[in-house]
């Protein structure tokens, strides 16, 4: 199993490992509620080493919207230097290879963000259709971390003096080898940080020397479940499309690898939020039944909620079930459940003033 540069560190914490995409990944340090109301409260740092950052390089802006509009499900037409943008990979049948964020850095060079688990087929899909108008450089021996939660900015400021500078969704490159997003997977505030591997050891000492909190990938799914965040693997996955997938707010309609008959054949499943309206946690492949227990779905990410105190978590389900009294079904017994419409926390994410 492959293992993150800051493995021996995570060891030195004691930390409890949990095989994911890969790799031994921390899953615990301590209470999985104290990690979490850490990011809630203060800050919390987590190794996402595990993904891959990736340069995209081109001569001109024009080259890398051409080429990765082919292959994204929302044209990156508008996006500027130091500006970011969630998006998706599409196959050519309209299901999702990964969901993005492109990162401009400047007007010819971008970034992305491979998710764990689709490190290859990102890059193979790069590869096979923009190669000819853009050079796609995976990093190599590097570290990412993500320092998330109010007090982030806190933490961080000595070692970075231009964070002030910076809101949500908005990025830099201060040397070659360091990228800083403002962003996260937390609904809180925060930065991704991605770093040569000595460095981000480091860094991550640092951290812990300084008080932010260690957190694993149980916190880390607690928190974007909270923020009704969706998972490849879970919510996302090669079958199924963006409006399918908790994501339709990205989808546009455009020349791509998908034909547009396979883009917006008609909708037969959604996905939203969801929580209990009596006690129990909701686990994934949980039935999603009707009141007179007729299957429409099922779970596909479940939790308690440590700020919300219920269980809640992500669904897919029949679209004609919309609108209809829907239940969880745990161990034989039928859990009322109402659906989120958004996110049951306020966040303290950075948001750039708007002008008039």
């Amino acid at each position: 199993m492959n293992t993150t540069p800051l493995f021996d560190e995570h060891k030195k914490l004691n930390a409890k490992f949990t095989p994911f995409a890969g790799y031994n990944m921390p899953v615990s340090y301590g209470a999985v509620k104290d990690e979490v109301v850490a990011v809630r409260t203060a800050a919390g740092m987590f190794d996402v080493s595990h993904m891959l950052p990736i340069s995209l390089k081109a001569d001109s802006r024009e080259k890398l919207v051409e080429g990765l509009s082919r292959i994204c499900v929302r044209v990156p037409d508008k996006l500027k230097a130091g500006k970011a943008q969630y998006n998706a990979l599409y196959n050519e049948s309209a299901g999702l290879v990964d969901d993005i964020t492109i990162s401009a850095i400047s007007d010819t060079h971008w970034m992305i963000v491979a998710n764990a688990g689709n490190r290859e087929p990102d890059v193979a899909l790069l590869k096979k259709h923009v190669a000819d108008l853009i050079q796609v450089e995976p990093w190599q021996d590097y570290t990412l971390v993500a320092v998330q939660g109010p007090k982030a900015a806190e933490f961080l400021k000595k070692k970075f003096s231009f964070l002030d500078e910076m809101y949500y969704y908005e990025v830099r490159l201060p040397s070659e080898k360091v990228f800083i997003g403002r962003m996260g997977y937390t609904g809180e505030d925060g930065f991704e940080i991605a770093t040569p591997a000595a460095e981000g050891v480091k860094l991550w000492q640092e951290l812990y020397a300084a008080g932010v909190i260690p957190c694993g990938l149980a916190a880390r799914d607690v928190l974007r479940l909270e923020a009704l965040m969706p998972l490849y693997g879970h919510e996302l996955s090669m079958d199924l499309r963006p409006q399918e997938s908790g994501i339709a707010f990205i989808y546009a309609d455009h020349d791509c690898i998908a034909s547009k008959d396979s883009r917006e054949k008609p909708l037969a499943l959604v996905t939203h939020g969801f929580y209990m309206r009596s006690e129990g946690v909701p686990r994934q492949g949980y039935a999603i039944v009707r009141g007179d227990g007729s299957r429409v779905g099922e779970v596909t990410s479940g939790t308690f909620s440590f700020t919300q105190n219920y269980g809640m978590g992500m669904m897919r389900f029949d679209v004609s079930a919309k609108g209809s009294d829907l239940f969880v079904e745990i161990r034989g017994d039928k859990k009322p459940i109402t659906i989120l419409e958004k996110a049951p926390i306020t966040g303290s994410v950075r948001r750039r003033p708007k002008t008039k």
